[in-house]
């Protein structure tokens, strides 16, 4: 096989977005002096229940900054777990400022990057907002690797639309056959690249059991492995 580029998505590919995440949601409880261990509550049960109240309250993205979804955030979980505290703004920016700058890579991401970017044009697509990804490569040193870091917040598509695929397309001046484009993500990622007629290589971080239907062009758990294919 002979592509040209190889084009990656960045959260659970190259950057882990969980940890990076719980991070930043306990470390601006320690920054704002908010001790769980106080009210009786472990790490554990705070994130499940923030978790909860996030991925409920980031569905209304495009009504609110990240930084007020983020406070919305905090102030529910913080409301149903009973602890009163006069920091929410605080906290919102306290997450912001501490995810921003987390660096926790996948294993294997500067080998991989380092072996690859001899040989093939190397881009990232990725959902998300500008002010928080493109801080986050560079706190882990990673973004020099890439011509193009296309971001959906900064051209108004974010994947599965095939558009942020075309655009980064245009922007590399190559064809859907010349690209492989590797991700964690069946329903952002695969199906993205499914429209537009890109190799997909499925990141299977997680082992997870595929549907019959799915089937991408490679599949691996490991990204150290993406070099081997590729040789």
């Amino acid at each position: 096989m002979s592509y040209a580029a190889i084009i990656f998505d960045l959260d659970n590919t190259l950057l882990n977005f969980e940890l990076c995440e719980r991070q930043a949601i306990l470390g601006a409880l320690e920054a704002c002096g908010i001790s769980l261990d106080l009210h009786g509550i472990n790490e554990t049960s705070f994130l499940q229940v923030y978790e909860t109240y996030n991925s409920k309250h980031w569905r209304q993205r495009e009504t609110f900054s990240p930084g007020e979804l983020i406070e919305m955030s905090y102030r529910s979980t913080l409301a149903q777990l009973d602890i009163q505290t006069d920091q929410i703004s605080n906290l919102s920016q306290n997450f912001w400022d501490i995810f921003n700058h987390s660096a926790v890579i996948e294993p294997d991401v500067n080998k991989v990057l380092a072996a690859l970017a001899g040989s093939y044009h190397l881009a990232v697509i990725t959902n998300g907002f500008v002010s928080a990804q493109i801080p986050r490569m560079q706190a882990a040193g990673i973004e020099h690797f890439f011509e193009e870091i296309v971001v959906s917040e900064a051209i108004g598509f974010a994947k599965p639309s095939p558009e942020i695929f075309h655009h980064t397309l245009s922007r590399l001046d190559l064809t859907p056959a010349q690209v492989l484009y590797v991700g964690d993500s069946l329903t952002h990622d695969y199906a993205g690249a499914m429209q537009v007629n890109i190799d997909f290589c499925y990141y299977n971080r997680k082992n997870q059991v595929l549907p019959q239907e799915v089937q991408p062009k490679f599949l691996i758990n490991e990204l150290l492995k993406l070099l081997e294919l590729l040789s």
